[in-house]
């Protein structure tokens, strides 16, 4: 039984995990063989304030669009 974790910032609207999701679930059927129905995808979404990348909380940084 495949489970794929993510881990992410917070921010990805619903319809953005839904698509998220069916590519892993897709990728996991063609290529990895497994049943649909035993594919399972998490979603850890996780404060920008409790997130660092290269050290430096998302919170802080500056993002453009």
């Amino acid at each position: 039984m495949p489970h794929v974790p993510t881990t992410s910032v917070e921010g990805r609207t619903p319809e953005q995990k839904r698509k998220i999701a069916e590519r892993i679930r897709n990728v996991l059927i063609e290529d990895g063989r497994a049943k649909r129905e035993n594919i399972h995808v998490a979603f850890h979404d996780v404060a920008a304030t409790n997130y660092t990348e290269a050290g430096v909380l998302v919170a802080d940084q500056k993002r453009t669009p």
